[in-house]
Protein backbone atom coordinates (compact mmCIF):
# COMPACT_ATOMS: atom_id res chain seq x y z
CA UNK A 1 0.00 0.00 0.00
CA UNK A 2 1.59 3.41 -1.16
CA UNK A 3 1.61 5.79 1.23
CA UNK A 4 3.12 9.73 1.30
CA UNK A 5 5.99 10.65 4.12
CA UNK A 6 6.48 14.39 4.38
CA UNK A 7 9.79 15.71 4.79
CA UNK A 8 11.52 19.18 6.32
CA UNK A 9 14.90 19.60 4.66
CA UNK A 10 16.79 22.99 3.15
CA UNK A 11 19.52 20.86 1.25
CA UNK A 12 17.06 17.72 -0.32
CA UNK A 13 20.06 15.51 1.35
CA UNK A 14 19.35 16.23 5.46
CA UNK A 15 16.88 16.22 7.78
CA UNK A 16 17.82 19.82 9.28
CA UNK A 17 14.49 21.66 9.35
CA UNK A 18 12.24 22.06 12.70
CA UNK A 19 8.32 22.14 12.00
CA UNK A 20 7.89 25.64 12.54
CA UNK A 21 10.67 26.84 10.09
CA UNK A 22 8.93 24.57 7.30
CA UNK A 23 8.08 27.08 4.01
CA UNK A 24 7.91 24.11 1.97
CA UNK A 25 7.82 20.20 2.15
CA UNK A 26 9.29 17.38 0.48
CA UNK A 27 6.83 14.58 -0.31
CA UNK A 28 8.09 11.22 -0.65
CA UNK A 29 5.55 8.29 -2.57
CA UNK A 30 6.39 4.85 -0.42
CA UNK A 31 5.52 1.86 -1.35
CA UNK A 32 7.20 -1.14 0.80
CA UNK A 33 10.74 -0.24 1.18
CA UNK A 34 10.63 1.75 -1.91
CA UNK A 35 10.51 5.48 -1.71
CA UNK A 36 10.78 8.30 -4.17
CA UNK A 37 10.50 12.13 -4.26
CA UNK A 38 7.21 12.69 -5.92
CA UNK A 39 6.83 17.10 -5.22
CA UNK A 40 8.21 20.01 -3.53
CA UNK A 41 4.88 21.55 -2.00
CA UNK A 42 4.97 25.18 -0.83
CA UNK A 43 2.98 25.72 2.57
CA UNK A 44 0.68 28.57 2.07
CA UNK A 45 1.38 30.50 5.01
CA UNK A 46 -0.41 33.21 6.30
CA UNK A 47 0.86 36.69 6.44
CA UNK A 48 1.66 37.52 9.89
CA UNK A 49 3.48 34.35 10.14
CA UNK A 50 5.23 35.90 7.81
CA UNK A 51 5.64 39.32 9.25
CA UNK A 52 6.30 37.81 12.73
CA UNK A 53 5.35 40.91 15.13
CA UNK A 54 7.52 41.47 18.03
CA UNK A 55 6.01 43.96 20.02
CA UNK A 56 2.87 41.32 20.35
CA UNK A 57 5.49 38.34 21.05
CA UNK A 58 6.82 41.22 24.05
CA UNK A 59 3.16 42.07 24.91
CA UNK A 60 1.79 38.62 24.93
CA UNK A 61 0.89 37.17 27.95
CA UNK A 62 -1.76 35.04 26.74
CA UNK A 63 -0.09 31.49 25.93
CA UNK A 64 -1.32 30.22 22.23
CA UNK A 65 -3.27 33.48 21.67
CA UNK A 66 -3.99 32.46 18.44
CA UNK A 67 -2.58 35.99 16.46
CA UNK A 68 0.53 33.92 14.34
CA UNK A 69 2.66 36.62 15.71
CA UNK A 70 5.44 33.91 16.97
CA UNK A 71 4.09 33.67 20.56
CA UNK A 72 2.65 29.82 19.95
CA UNK A 73 0.17 31.40 17.51
CA UNK A 74 -1.79 28.43 15.90
CA UNK A 75 -1.96 30.04 12.33
CA UNK A 76 1.36 29.02 11.09
CA UNK A 77 0.76 25.45 12.69
CA UNK A 78 -2.53 24.88 11.32
CA UNK A 79 -1.22 25.92 7.82
CA UNK A 80 1.78 23.24 8.08
CA UNK A 81 -0.54 20.33 9.28
CA UNK A 82 -3.07 21.06 6.27
CA UNK A 83 -0.16 21.11 4.08
CA UNK A 84 0.64 17.42 5.33
CA UNK A 85 -3.14 16.58 5.84
CA UNK A 86 -2.79 13.90 2.85
CA UNK A 87 0.37 11.97 4.43
CA UNK A 88 1.09 9.18 6.62
CA UNK A 89 3.70 11.05 8.56
CA UNK A 90 6.39 14.24 8.60
CA UNK A 91 9.84 13.85 9.16
CA UNK A 92 11.66 17.16 10.77
CA UNK A 93 14.34 17.93 13.28
CA UNK A 94 11.98 19.00 16.02
CA UNK A 95 7.78 19.21 16.21
CA UNK A 96 6.34 21.35 19.40
CA UNK A 97 3.73 20.47 21.34
CA UNK A 98 0.83 22.31 19.82
CA UNK A 99 1.96 20.96 16.42
CA UNK A 100 1.81 17.27 17.68
CA UNK A 101 -1.78 17.98 18.75
CA UNK A 102 -3.01 18.80 15.72
CA UNK A 103 -1.15 15.87 14.05
CA UNK A 104 -2.60 13.49 16.42
CA UNK A 105 -5.92 14.64 15.58
CA UNK A 106 -5.35 14.01 11.98
CA UNK A 107 -3.51 11.11 12.60
CA UNK A 108 -0.27 11.80 11.35
CA UNK A 109 2.90 10.37 12.84
CA UNK A 110 5.80 12.70 13.53
CA UNK A 111 9.43 11.87 13.81
CA UNK A 112 11.60 13.89 15.39
CA UNK A 113 14.89 13.03 13.71
CA UNK A 114 18.70 14.77 12.65
CA UNK A 115 19.93 12.53 10.07
CA UNK A 116 19.60 12.14 6.30
CA UNK A 117 16.65 11.54 4.25
CA UNK A 118 17.59 8.16 3.08
CA UNK A 119 18.48 7.29 6.46
CA UNK A 120 15.10 8.37 7.67
CA UNK A 121 13.00 6.94 5.01
CA UNK A 122 14.79 4.10 5.33
CA UNK A 123 13.63 3.11 9.04
CA UNK A 124 10.67 4.64 9.02
CA UNK A 125 9.41 2.96 5.30
CA UNK A 126 11.11 -0.13 7.48
CA UNK A 127 9.10 0.66 10.16
CA UNK A 128 5.45 0.85 8.62
CA UNK A 129 6.07 -2.19 6.99
CA UNK A 130 6.65 -4.13 9.77
CA UNK A 131 3.91 -2.64 11.31
CA UNK A 132 1.63 -3.35 8.81
CA UNK A 133 2.38 -6.97 8.60
CA UNK A 134 1.47 -7.53 12.00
Amino acid sequence: MAYKIAVGTSDEINVDLKFGELTELHIYEADGENYSLSEIREIDLPEQENERSENHVANCSQKGCGNGGGCGGSSGISARVLAVSDCRCIVCTKVGFQAQKQLERKAISYFDVECTIDEALGKITNYYKRINRD
